[in-house]
C-alpha cells in the first residue's frame, strides 16, 4: 500500500534534525494544519520543488524531501504559526490531486548508518562549517550563527551542520540525496571549500567569477 503524505513546499530545504518555523496563511495550507491539529502524528513533507506535473504522474526530477513533525501550533500576528522538526527523508514517487492541499505518494529513504571511523571527518566538518559561517557573516546576516549548538549524536550533528551551510537550496538538496555518511560529509566539505574560495575572492576585492 502506497504511503500518502501531505506536502508543504516552503522554497527551502529542511534537513533531518533541523528546526522549521512557519507562518501559514494560504487557505490550502491552513486546511492542512487544521487537519493536523487533531492528529496523533502531525507530520507533513517538505520538498524543495513544488508539484510541476499532473496528478498521477511521476515527478520530472528526483524530488527528495524531509518529513516535518509539528511540535507546536500557535498564532503570530494574524497568521497561524507552527514549529516543527525534520525527521526522516522521503522520495516522491507520484503527485496526487492538489485539492484540498498538495499530497504525494512517497517512499522513505534508509536512515544513514554511523561508523566511528568518520569521527575525524565529522570534527573537520564542524570546524569548516563554523569557520565558513564566521567568514560569511562579514558580508551579510546569516540564518545560523557560527556558535549554534549541534547534537552530540553523530548522525544528527552531520545533518545539522549540513543544514547550517549558507548555500542555495539546490546545493543543500544535493546533500539531502546522500546515500551514505561518507558521501554526505565529502560533499559538505566540498561545499565549504567552494565557499571559502568565493570568500577569498571577495576578501581580495575580486569578482568571485574571475
Amino acid at each position: 500500500m502506497a504511503l500518502i503524505l501531505p506536502q508543504f513546499p516552503v522554497g527551502s530545504v529542511l534537513m533531518p534534525y533541523m528546526p522549521l518555523a512557519l507562518r501559514v496563511f494560504e487557505p490550502r495550507y491552513l486546511k492542512l494544519m487544521g487537519d493536523l491539529v487533531g492528529s496523533d502524528n502531525p507530520v507533513f513533507g517538505v520538498p524543495l520543488y513544488p508539484q510541476r506535473v499532473a496528478a498521477g504522474q511521476q515527478p520530472e526530477r528526483l524530488t527528495i524531501g524531509t518529513v516535518a513533525k509539528v511540535e507546536d501550533f500557535g498564532m503570530t500576528d494574524e497568521n497561524l504559526g507552527i514549529t516543527a522538526t525534520g525527521t526522516k527523508r522521503f522520495v516522491i514517487t507520484k503527485w496526487l490531486e492538489p485539492d484540498p492541499y498538495p499530497r504525494a505518494e512517497v517512499e522513505y529513504l534508509p536512515e544513514l548508518v554511523w561508523d566511528y571511523k568518520f569521527d575525524s571527518q565529522r570534527m573537520s566538518l564542524e570546524l569548516e562549517v563554523r569557520n565558513l559561517l564566521t567568514r560569511a557573516s562579514k558580508y551579510g546576516e546569516m540564518l545560523w550563527d557560527a556558535d549554534t549548538e549541534v547534537s552530540d549524536e553523530p548522525i544528527a550533528s552531520i545533518w545539522q551542520l549540513s543544514g547550517m551551510l549558507p548555500v542555495p537550496g539546490p546545493e543543500l538538496h544535493t546533500l539531502l540525496e546522500s546515500e551514505d555518511v561518507e558521501t554526505l560529509i565529502e560533499n559538505a566539505l566540498a561545499i565549504c571549500a567552494g565557499g571559502n574560495r568565493y570568500l577569498d575572492a571577495l576578501d581580495a576585492g575580486q569578482s568571485p567569477q574571475d
